[in-house]
């Protein structure tokens, strides 16, 4: 039941994609009619885990560089200084040329995410090597990197699910690990966990998704009210 909800965030093969807030003011983000769809929020691994970068990603999916140029052209000018010679500078190489030519898109664009997440308000992201396994929420309007396992799901009955200690258990059965710190596996992790056959409106299925709002709640209003709060350190106390 959990094939085809998941997936890994964006690849982006060249680091000139994430901008500061004030780069991108710079290039017409809230002066541009239309940048802000293209201009959107990121979050890796660290910035879940440790210590938020704050920072943005160009995201020119579904435009031809002509299209670009034309609407966005400071953006443009941005990704044709700072991504095209870095992909140039691989064309040579197996996989290079194909990023080489389409050089003002993400390297992996995950294209069968971005259909996943069509349509939801949030979704739910794990880091896919971290200490600690902690699903949480992003808004849509996030675009998650490539270490992120991302779970198109936005019922908090689900991320109660994937947060209980049984599916923690499951997960570090089912994953593989780097040095010492678990994988999560999306594919022996998510797909083959049997999720409990309940009611989504039944009275245990809301007591879940009550607990997981408000964890996630809870974890979230820490982190914004305590800048030295991390994710990794709240779960190294808890331990």
């Amino acid at each position: 039941a959990m094939v085809g909800v998941s997936s890994p965030g964006v690849k982006l093969h060249g680091a000139g994609f994430i901008v500061t807030r004030h780069e991108a003011a710079s290039l017409g983000l809230g002066a541009v009619p239309g940048l802000e769809r293209h201009i959107r929020e990121y979050r890796n691994g660290r910035d879940l885990t440790a210590t938020p970068r704050d920072v943005l990603v160009i995201d020119m999916y579904g435009l031809t560089a002509e299209e670009v140029r034309q609407r966005f052209p400071a953006a443009y000018q941005w990704l044709l200084e700072r991504v095209n010679p870095e992909r140039d500078a691989k064309a040579s190489t197996k996989d290079g040329a194909g990023y080489a030519k389409q050089w003002w898109l993400h390297g992996k664009p995950r294209q069968e995410m971005r259909r996943q997440l069509h349509g939801l308000a949030r979704y739910i992201v794990t880091v896919e090597t971290a200490k600690h396994r902690v699903f949480q929420f992003l808004s849509a309007d996030v675009m998650p990197d490539n270490k992120l396992v991302v779970i198109a799901l936005q019922d908090g009955f689900h991320l109660g699910v994937l947060s209980s200690s049984l599916h923690g258990v499951w997960a570090t059965a089912a994953g593989s690990t780097l040095e010492d710190r678990p994988v999560y596996v999306k594919t022996t992790c998510l797909e083959t966990f049997p999720f409990p056959d309940l009611d989504p409106a039944g009275t245990l299925a809301g007591r879940i998704r009550t607990l997981a709002e408000q964890i996630d709640a809870h974890r979230k209003a820490q982190q914004a009210a305590h800048a030295d709060v991390t994710l990794t350190a709240v779960y190294n106390v808890l331990e």
